[in-house]
């Protein structure tokens, strides 16, 4: 023998997620990808890198996005792209210096998770993980002690 637990009547508006629309999905990516293509300009990233970093089968399809005629960009080339804004805004913060962040981007650093290597040779050979960590690590640096 089974009790069944009372029905509560259900009150307000029913929540509904949906996919965002075509249209405000493209803007979003077309958004991220502009940001992409300056910050890759600022840190002067030949077209391999930003395939790498951006996880682009190819120059020829990263022209393609470049032109604005790929399609839009993955979750995952999404989070990408905004983990390269976060890295490049946590280098500039409080400064006008660009070059500020092409020089630590570049620059070897001795300290972990770089052991010698630069943060974009870091980020190139280990991918969306060692961009979080890098992401992560410039806002632990930036936080006030």
């Amino acid at each position: 023998m089974s009790t069944a637990l009372p029905i509560k009547p259900r009150t307000g508006p029913r929540l509904v997620l949906q996919p965002p629309s075509r249209r405000s999905a493209r803007h979003t990516s077309t958004t991220a990808l502009k940001r992409f293509f300056s910050i890759a300009d600022a840190w002067e990233l030949s077209p391999l890198q930003q395939c790498r970093l951006l996880k682009i089968p190819s120059p020829q399809v990263l022209e393609r996005y470049r032109l604005g005629q790929a399609p839009r960009l993955s979750a995952t080339q999404q989070e990408r792209a905004a983990l390269m804004a976060n890295i490049q805004f946590s280098l500039t913060a409080g400064t006008s210096l660009a070059d500020r962040a092409w020089a630590w981007v570049h620059a070897p650093h001795a300290t972990a998770p770089f052991d010698g290597d630069s943060p974009l040779y870091f980020m190139l050979e280990n991918g969306l993980p060692a961009m979080r960590e890098v992401a992560r690590l410039l806002v632990r640096q930036s936080e006030p002690r």
